[in-house]
């Protein structure tokens, strides 16, 4: 029977299993792909072991908390682990796919049940498939079995075997039910380390040793100590209050009644009958100060103990981040028919938890850049002497205050012809930029955004929107990236990376009558221009930076404050920030200096204020905003026309791309015209390639998408015929289809098309990139 919960302690619960469910999930994966490597012997025996006990403990603490579905898909990849387990078999490359797909499964049963919806997979065919490999399995073991019986020993040991692994089933369900019960003993789950707590909150958790709590609770006791010495001083400057009052008390005394001012009598009398006690104030004024400088001191010190207990309590392993990609790596490098050995090094380092949020996604990027573009096919490998297998590795560092963390392949490196062609063709730079640039400044193109040396684009690369992210995102964490490659030989990404990320250094300006700060990593430099070094291009003011224009700007304008006379003056201060590749100049009132700052961000309902990031705070208690550098140029490159009076006309009038939708699907014609419309685009749709190329004859349109396989006419025939005549052949044309085959797309490349989207990988942010990036 069902218990009945108090629905606080069911949260808790739920809130205690997602965790669990997380480790566990990922314990079965790094399992899987360490066998998938293909271990032997009592090392295979551990791993099955492992991922065994940790599919059972899913099903077990899902029951608990009733969960529906979940318990279902874990028991049948229970049963495929236990038969693997019996014989040590290690599972082939079918086992280890639908394994992984179920873990996938696993955590979509459990998105659905927090957002109350329906499964978006058939769960009844999964566990279908399930049954049938552990069937296969079985066979498999049997088999396996049959051989070993061969010998009577053997079969007592297998059956004394059996009886333990009955046993041990036995005793981990308990272990399971009684996690979740509330009246029982609360169980560690197994594969919790005694030495660590879980600290659960809603958005985000992080595990903290308990040496730091301990820690932690020791400056407790200082802390009690210090407040112990204020509460003396307290009392101590009471005893001279009253003193003060005694003194006060006599001088009325002697004060001559009814007379205003006090006669040199009345002083003389009252300065004979204080002399002592004025002496005993000065000592004890003398001693106090003394000692409020020493409790100042040690309480000032306990705070800076205190800052780097809480800052090292935020702290977890890379590893947090660095295993779940081990199957993201696998994914991606079956995807594109490569064979890679993913190594991590140095994963046991710890990393404040958002900056390892922060460096999420550009790692990604790298790694996807280095299995799709570094590391070649097992057929080029072979034919330059290399082994079939690539090696792409992640190794994490310390170095002071920075964590260093080091993205290698040993693929065939960038080459700079290749780069400094694709940045021509894509106009990124002219020719005069490029002659200028040296080979590692040719190499730093790759960041640039819109930048790639694909000429279709797919699901994994040619959109121009990888590189520059990683740029990008690491500004917001106060990061860099170098790179080191040598051609045919590999490439290295070298991200340096801040431990930590609560305290800063920020630029106080004032501007429009009030004071912000700028955090320095964004500030590129700080100069004071003449009114003759302004310059107007393309109808906006600006000036000359590092040998070439930049935007200039009114802070207060941009932040839509009052406007200050700044023009007026002959001597301009003025702030370069920095955002990737582009960089603004702010005209500004005044530049105060640089401080340390302490960045608090806004809660609830200020989730997110344009151009602002948070408040600090200073040593008087007064507030000032901290500006957001990315919104910052994003606002005042958006207001580009802001000083020109028919600014809004040009805006109003600006030019709505127009696209042909082509495809003989009503459904995929329709969603793809809601997504665009949305988008703002105009859209227009036919049913297949014939109608849309009659059509392209009566009206102008900027891109064409099309299906490939429809009636009449394809989108192939269409592709070609467009890229054939001389007037439509600048027009990009995108293929969305549900062709994934490498012949597929080279059929896409050769009649020229500009993209191509395969529909199972379709999303309506990948379509949209695309077409922002071509019309």
């Amino acid at each position: 029977m069902a218990l009945e919960l108090d629905q606080e302690l069911m949260r808790m619960l739920l809130d205690t299993f997602a965790i669990q469910f997380d480790e566990q999930v990922q314990s079965i994966t790094d399992g899987l792909l360490v066998l998938e490597k293909g271990v032997t012997g009592d090392e295979r025996r551990q791993v099955l072991e492992s991922v065994f006990r940790a599919a059972h403990n899913i099903k077990g603490a899902a029951r608990g908390v009733e969960i529906p579905d979940v318990p279902d898909i874990a028991h049948h990849l229970e049963s495929i682990f236990t038969v693997l387990k019996r014989g040590n078999i290690n599972p082939d490359s079918g086992v280890t796919d639908i394994a992984l797909e179920s873990l996938d499964a696993m955590k979509k049963a459990m998105l659905a049940f927090s957002a109350q919806q329906p499964l978006g997979f058939d769960k009844a065919e999964l566990i279908a498939r399930l049954e049938t490999v552990a069937m296969a399995v079985e066979k498999e073991g049997e088999v396996r079995q049959a051989d070993q019986q061969a010998s009577p020993l053997a079969a007592i040991v297998q059956n004394d075997h059996s009886g333990e692994v009955l046993e041990e089933n036995r005793a981990t369900e308990e272990q399971a039910f009684c996690a979740w019960d509330p009246s029982a003993r609360i169980v560690a789950p197994s594969n919790t380390q005694p030495a660590e707590v879980n600290a659960v909150a809603s958005s985000s958790v992080v595990k903290v040793n308990l040496g730091k709590l301990e820690s932690l609770a020791a400056l407790t006791e200082d802390f009690q100590v210090t407040k112990i010495e204020m509460d003396d001083h307290l009392a101590g400057m009471q005893q001279v209050r009253i003193k003060v009052q005694e003194l006060m008390a006599g001088w009325r005394r002697h004060h001559t009644s009814g007379v205003v001012k006090y006669t040199q009598q009345d002083v003389e009398a009252w300065l004979a009958s204080s002399a002592d006690v004025i002496a005993e104030l000065d000592l004890a004024s003398a001693q106090m100060q003394r000692e409020m400088r020493s409790s100042t001191s040690r309480l000032s010190m306990l705070v800076e103990t205190l800052q780097d207990s809480v800052r090292m309590m935020r702290l977890v392993p890379v590893a947090t981040l660095l295993r779940p990609m081990s199957r993201s790596v696998r994914d991606i490098a079956r995807e594109l028919n490569k064979q890679v050995n993913f190594v991590v090094v140095g994963d046991d380092i710890e990393i404040d938890r958002m900056v390892l949020d922060g460096v999420r996604d550009p790692l990604m990027h790298l790694l996807r850049n280095a299995l799709d573009h570094g590391i070649e096919s097992a057929e080029q490998r072979l034919s330059r002497g290399k082994t079939a297998e690539g090696k792409l590795q992640i190794s994490v560092s310390s170095e002071g205050r920075q964590i260093v963390m080091t993205v290698q392949d040993d693929g065939e490196g960038i080459s700079v012809e290749k780069v400094a062609a694709s940045a021509r063709k894509k106009k990124l730079v002219t020719e005069i930029e490029l002659a200028a640039m040296g080979h590692a400044e040719i190499i730093d193109l790759i960041f640039r955004p819109g930048f790639s040396t694909r000429d279709i684009i797919t699901s994994m690369s040619g959109r121009g929107v990888g590189l520059d992210v990683v740029v990008a995102n690491l500004i917001k964490l106060k990061g860099s990236v170098q790179i080191a490659t040598e051609e045919g030989k590999g490439t290295r990404f070298i991200m340096r990376l801040p431990i930590t990320m609560t305290a800063d250094n920020g630029v106080l300006v004032r501007s429009g009558g009030s004071v912000f700060a700028i955090p320095t990593s964004a500030v590129d430099r700080i100069m004071e221009i003449r009114l003759d070094q302004i310059i107007e291009v393309e109808a906006s003011h600006a000036i000359l930076h590092r040998g070439r224009s930049i935007p200039l700007r009114d802070l207060a304008m941009t932040l839509e404050l009052k406007a200050h006379e700044a023009l007026k003056r002959k001597i301009l201060p003025v702030i370069v920030i920095n955002k990737g590749w582009e960089s603004v100049a702010f005209l500004v009132d005044e530049v105060i200096g640089e401080r340390e700052i302490v960045v608090k961000p806004f809660r609830p309902p200020l989730h997110a204020v344009r151009n602002i990031m948070g408040g600090t705070l200073t040593g008087s208690g007064e507030v000032i905003m901290v500006l957001n550098p990315p919104d910052l140029v994003d606002s005042a490159t958006r207001s580009s026309l802001s000083h020109l009076r028919a600014s809004q006309i040009e805006i109003s009038d600006k030019k709505v791309p127009h696209i042909l939708v082509v495809d003989d699907s009503i459904t995929t014609r329709s969603l793809e015209k809601s997504i665009l419309e949305h988008a703002g685009y105009k859209v227009t749709v036919e049913v297949d390639g014939k109608r849309a190329w009659d059509l392209l004859q009566e009206q102008s349109f900027d891109l064409v998408v099309t299906d490939v396989e429809m009636p009449v006419m394809t989108g192939l025939e269409l592709t070609d015929l467009i890229k054939q005549t001389e007037w439509l052949r600048g027009m990009p044309v995108i293929m969305v289809t549900s062709l994934a085959k490498e012949e597929d797309r080279q059929r896409g490349v050769d009649v020229g098309a500009d993209a191509y989207i395969v529909k199972g990988l379709f999303e309506t942010k990948a379509l949209l990139d695309v077409v922002e990036q071509l019309v």
